[in-house]
């Protein structure tokens, strides 16, 4: 509003216009709105373009997208970085994607492109190379913290195939070789006294995926036990846990379950923050990586401040479990997991359950 409307409309406030000032409102409203809308519709043109020369291959399209990129960063317009640098990872070569670690000025497009490379099987040191030695992510950004290898548990990480205009999403796989848990067992793993032991940091860590991916619902339990818990047991005591995904099952209700490995899990959880549920587009493979690696930590039990190379190690260490149940939490859906971690000494448990509403 110029000076001199706001005059204007002082002056019909001192002379008693109030249905005047009223109408003046509605009119600047309804101008807003217009406004508003033809932003948004520049804003997803824009977003287009960009993803169009992302998902076109040749270098002469990432050199324009950089510089489209580069030109328009300082209004905060554009895809989210995270998205970009996917899609650049999906379409190009590693050549041409390169080039923009070392053209990306303020870090946010190349370190994610950096982990997208990564995941994609380039070599770290050949990227850096390729870089020029520009190329480094801040202390202040969490992708610091990953390795900069690919671990042997993110081979073979799942992605989507995108087009201009759409896309195909990643399948999702339930248990290959699920076991029945039958109420002996129930029974037994209910001998073993847990106690359980969840801080406020653990659960935001070990559900995070879920979180990141948009999921319906996602539940963190930690549990220590009186007693070892030897791998063979654990599925019971797993059956007889006091959380609330479990609440309501019977003797007879399905109750399945069967070793896992920290490979299938992380491509879980990675799947659930990269990619998503049914109501979400997720974080996109970077920051999906970044998400897993920090639930593994939290599930195998690694120090908060722990490096990579740790959690790496100790989740190697741990024996993993995926489990399925039939109760009114799960209903069944097509989207959901359970996931469990057994620490070498038998004592500590954790545990993610995920489901996405439909």
């Amino acid at each position: 509003m110029t000076n001199t409307l706001h005059g204007t409309a002082e002056t019909w406030a001192a002379n008693g216009e109030a249905e005047r000032i009223a109408e003046l409102g509605l009119a600047l409203a309804a101008e807003r709105r217009e406004v508003r809308e033809r932003l948004r519709g520049l804003d997803r043109d824009l977003n287009h373009v960009l993803r169009v020369l992302a998902l076109t291959p040749g270098r002469r399209f990432v050199d324009q997208l950089v510089r489209l990129w580069t030109g328009q960063r300082d209004l905060d317009l554009g895809p989210d970085p995270r998205l970009l640098a996917s899609l650049l990872a999906e379409a190009q070569s590693t050549d041409d994607a390169a080039r923009v670690l070392s053209a990306d000025g303020d870090g946010r497009l190349a370190a994610c492109l950096f982990h997208e490379l990564v995941l994609r099987g380039a070599d770290p040191e050949d990227l850096r190379r390729r870089a020029g030695g520009a190329f480094r992510i801040p202390e202040w950004n969490g992708l610091a913290r990953l390795l900069g290898r690919l671990a042997e548990w993110e081979r073979d990480a799942p992605f989507p195939s995108r087009s201009y205009r759409g896309g195909a999403g990643v399948a999702w796989a339930g248990i290959a070789d699920p076991v029945p848990v039958d109420a002996a067992a129930r029974r037994a793993g209910a001998a073993h006294p847990v106690q359980e032991a969840t801080p406020a940091h653990l659960a935001e860590s070990i559900g995070g995926p879920a979180e990141a991916g948009n999921w319906g619902a996602h539940e963190v339990r930690v549990f220590r036990t009186e007693q070892p818990v030897g791998p063979d047991a654990v599925t019971g005591v797993l059956a007889a846990l006091p959380m609330d995904c479990l609440a309501g099952l019977g003797d007879n209700d399905r109750f399945v379950a069967a070793p896992s490995s920290p490979a299938e899990a992380w491509r879980i959880l990675f799947a659930s923050a990269a990619h998503g549920g049914l109501w979400g587009p997720g974080v996109h493979g970077a920051m999906g990586r970044l998400s897993a690696w920090r639930s593994v930590a939290g599930l195998c039990g690694a120090p908060q401040d722990a490096a990579a190379a740790e959690v790496e190690q100790q989740a190697l260490a741990c024996n993993w479990f995926r489990f399925e149940a039939d109760t009114p939490w799960f209903a069944d859906r097509i989207f959901d997991y359970g996931i469990a971690a057994l620490t070498p000494d038998g004592r500590r448990l954790a545990v993610l359950a995920a489901v996405d509403v439909d």
